[in-house]
C-alpha cells in the first residue's frame, strides 16, 4: 500500500507523520519530532543530513512513496482578495498582478503566490492569498537537497491543518448548524487560528506570530533587561488596538528585534537566508516542549498565556467571530485552556484528532494533514513549488548520470571517429588499387586502337585526369562513365544496342500476313494490301521494342459489306496478343474503281515473345 510522509519543517526542529493506505482509509505508522542543533543552523546540507537520518531511524523499514513539506505561516504575507471567479487555473494567471499592490516591501517577480478559497458568505469569491519569497523557497530546497529529497509539494501550515481538520471524525455531541467552529493550533514558531463553517467550509484564517518556543527565550542566554518593558508595551498595544491584525505582527516584532540587536545581527540574518527556514535564531536550540515547560518559570508561562490569549481575541475580532466553542490542538500548554476561556468568554476544550500511531501517540495535526495530501486527500491546493521551483532539482538529480552518459557518448564518438578514419583509409587504398587496374586495361585498349590504322581516333577512351583535383573514387567513377559511354556507341554502331533490327520486321510481316489470310478467307469479294511500311521502334521506359506497321487495304463490294468487314478487322486484329494499343483505320474513301473503298490501317506489333510466368503445374 502507498505510504506518505508529512513533514512540518521549522527553523529549530521538525514534526512528522507517516501514513499508510489511502486518503479514505489509512493508519498512522509512525509520528514524532526532532530538534536541530545550534551548530547546524545556517548549513543547509547539515540540516538536511540530520533530517534524513532522524526520519530514517524513526520509521526504519517503512519507506515513504511520497513526501509533502509544510512550512510555518509566520512571516508569510497573507491578504484577502475578491475576484469574480475562483477556478484555480484562471486565478493563478492573474493572482500576482492582483496582489502586487499589497507587496510594499517585495517585488512580484521575487515571490510565489498561492491561495485558499474562503466560504464567508460573500456574493463574490474571497481568496486568502499567501506570499512566499523566492529566496526562502530556495533555502528550503537546499536543506531538502542535503537530505537527498525532492518533494513535489511545498505548502504552508494552515493548508495542511485544514486538510487534517476535514479528515478527522467530527466532535461528539449535538451541534448547532449556525455555530462556526473555531480551532487554534499552537506550534513552535507560530500559531494558526482557523474558522470552519458547520459544513466544513473554510471561513477565515489568521496566522498568530507566537509559538511555544517563545518560552525558551533567556533559558540558555542572559535575559535582556529591557525585555519585560518591551513585552508590557506590546501587550498594551494589543489591548488598545481595535482592528488591524497587521499591526499585531508589527508590534510583536519589536521584542524580537531588540533581542537580535544584542546579538550578531548580520550573522543571524545571513544564516536565516542560507537555510531558508526562517525563525528567530536568537532563541536557543535543542529544547523540545517538555524540556521547555520544565525549565521556564511559572511567571513566563503566565505571561505567554496572556499574550497568546490577547492575540487570539484580536484575531477573532478581526474575523467578526464572538461566540461558539474553541478547540485547541498542537502543543498542550498547562493553563492555556482556562486562560483562553476566561479572556474570550467562551467554551475552550482540547481537540482529539481521532488518530494515533502504533504506540498510541497522536500525530501533530499539521504533519498529519501534509501526509494526507501525499495520499491524495487534500482540502487545499496550495503548492509553492511553482514555475522555476517545480523542477528545481530535476537536473541536479540527474547531473551525475547525465555527466557519465555524456562522457560515455564522447568516448563512443572518439572511438567511432577512429574506426571511421581507419575504414576511410582502407577504402581509399582500395579505390587506388581498383583505379590503377582499370586504367591499365583502358590504356591497353587505347594502345591497340592507336597501333591499328583502321580504327578511328574517336574510338579512344579518355583516361587522362592530369590537372584535375579529383579523389581516387571520383577518378574511378569518371573512368567508369567514359567506358560505359564508349560501349553504348560501339553497340549502336555494330547493331547490338536495344534497337530492333530488320529481322524483327520480317517477324512482324509473318504475324500480320498469317492473320490476314486467316481472317479474310471468308470474305466473298476481292481485297488486296498495298503500300505496306514497317518501322522498327527502340525500347523506351514505357514500351518494349516493337514494329510499327502501316498498310493500305482495298475492299471490293457494296458499302454495307465493306463497313462491317472493316469493323470486324479492327476488332479482331486489336484482340491479338502481339498487337499493342489496338489497330486503327481512321477513315476510308472510295477507290478509283466503282464499288471499292480503300483506307490505311495502323498497328503496333510486338516481335518478342512474352515471358512465360513461372508457377506450379
Amino acid at each position: 500500500m502507498a505510504r506518505s510522509l508529512g513533514l512540518y519543517l521549522q527553523s529549530h526542529g521538525f514534526r512528522y507523520a507517516l501514513l499508510e493506505g489511502s486518503g479514505k482509509r489509512f493508519t498512522v505508522k509512525a509520528s514524532g519530532e526532532g530538534q536541530f542543533q545550534a551548530e547546524e543552523a545556517g548549513h543547509p546540507k547539515a540540516l538536511g543530513r540530520h533530517l534524513a537520518e532522524a526520519i530514517k531511524g524513526a520509521v526504519k523499514s517503512a519507506k515513504a512513496d511520497q513526501i509533502v513539506i509544510t512550512l510555518p505561516a509566520g512571516g508569510v504575507v497573507m491578504r484577502e482578495l475578491s475576484l469574480p471567479f475562483s477556478e484555480r487555473e484562471k486565478v493563478m494567471q492573474v493572482l500576482k498582478y492582483e496582489i502586487e499592490g499589497e507587496l510594499y516591501h517585495l517585488s512580484a517577480e521575487d515571490v510565489v503566490v498561492d491561495f485558499l478559497e474562503l466560504d464567508d458568505g460573500r456574493a463574490t469569491p474571497t481568496l486568502l492569498t499567501s506570499v512566499m519569497p523566492n529566496d526562502r523557497i530556495e533555502g528550503v530546497l537546499a536543506v531538502l537537497d542535503g537530505a537527498d529529497w525532492d518533494p513535489p509539494v511545498l505548502t504552508l501550515e494552515h493548508g495542511s491543518l485544514l486538510t487534517a481538520l476535514r479528515a478527522m471524525p467530527r466532535p461528539e455531541g449535538p451541534s448547532d448548524d449556525d455555530v462556526v467552529e473555531v480551532y487554534l493550533h499552537v506550534a513552535a514558531e507560530s500559531s494558526v487560528l482557523m474558522l470552519l463553517n458547520p459544513d466544513g467550509g473554510l471561513r477565515g484564517v489568521r496566522a498568530v506570530p507566537m509559538g511555544w518556543r517563545e518560552l525558551t527565550r533567556g533559558l540558555a542566554l542572559e535575559p535582556a533587561e529591557e525585555a519585560p518593558e518591551l513585552e508590557q508595551a506590546a501587550e498594551a498595544e494589543i489591548l488598545d488596538a481595535d482592528g488591524e491584525i497587521v499591526a499585531v505582527a508589527d508590534v510583536e516584532a519589536d521584542p524580537e528585534d531588540a533581542e537580535l540587536a544584542e546579538t550578531d545581527g548580520e550573522e543571524v540574518e545571513e544564516e536565516a537566508v542560507e537555510d531558508g527556514l526562517g525563525g528567530d535564531h536568537s532563541l536557543p536550540f535543542g529544547f523540545d516542549l517538555e524540556t521547555t515547560l520544565a525549565s521556564c518559570s511559572e511567571e513566563a508561562k503566565q505571561h505567554f498565556r496572556k499574550k497568546l490569549s490577547a492575540e487570539v481575541r484580536r484575531g477573532l475580532a478581526a474575523m467578526s467571530n464572538s461566540s461558539g466553542p474553541l478547540y485547541l490542538c498542537g502543543a498542550i500548554l498547562p493553563g492555556l485552556e482556562e486562560e483562553l476561556s476566561r479572556r474570550l468568554g467562551r467554551e475552550v476544550s482540547p481537540l482529539d484528532l481521532g488518530f494515533a500511531d502504533d504506540s498510541g501517540k497522536a500525530p501533530d495535526a499539521v504533519a498529519l494533514g501534509a501526509a494526507l495530501r501525499g495520499l491524495g486527500e487534500s482540502a487545499e491546493g496550495m503548492n509553492f513549488r511553482q514555475d522555476q521551483f517545480r523542477y528545481a532539482r530535476g537536473l541536479e538529480r540527474i547531473e551525475g548520470p547525465l555527466t557519465l552518459a555524456l562522457v560515455g557518448l564522447i568516448f563512443w564518438f572518439v572511438l567511432d571517429l577512429a574506426l571511421n578514419v581507419r575504414v576511410a583509409q582502407r577504402k581509399q587504398a582500395d579505390y587506388r588499387d581498383l583505379y590503377s587496374r582499370a586504367n591499365q586495361k583502358v590504356e591497353a585498349l587505347n594502345t591497340k586502337v592507336r597501333d591499328d590504322e583502321e580504327y578511328p581516333d574517336d574510338w579512344l577512351i579518355p583516361n587522362d585526369f592530369a590537372g584535375l583535383d579529383l579523389a581516387e573514387n571520383e577518378k574511378l567513377d569518371q573512368l567508369s562513365r567514359r567506358v560505359t559511354k564508349a560501349k553504348v556507341q560501339l553497340d549502336e554502331l555494330m547493331g547490338e544496342s536495344a534497337l530492333e533490327m530488320p529481322p524483327s520486321s520480317l517477324e512482324a510481316w509473318r504475324l500480320l500476313m498469317t492473320f490476314m489470310d486467316d481472317h479474310m478467307k471468308d470474305y466473298p469479294e476481292r481485297w488486296m494490301i498495298e503500300n505496306i511500311e514497317f518501322t522498327s521502334m527502340d525500347r523506351s521506359a514505357s514500351q518494349g521494342p516493337h514494329v510499327k506497321v502501316r498498310f493500305g487495304i482495298t475492299f471490293f463490294g457494296d458499302n454495307g459489306l465493306i463497313t462491317s468487314r472493316i469493323d470486324r478487322l479492327e476488332r479482331e486484329l486489336s484482340a491479338q496478343e502481339w498487337v499493342m494499343n489496338g489497330a486503327t483505320m481512321p477513315e476510308t474513301k472510295d477507290g478509283a474503281v466503282p464499288d471499292t473503298k480503300t483506307g490505311t490501317m495502323t498497328v503496333e506489333i510486338l516481335t518478342e515473345k512474352p515471358k512465360e510466368e513461372g508457377g506450379e503445374s
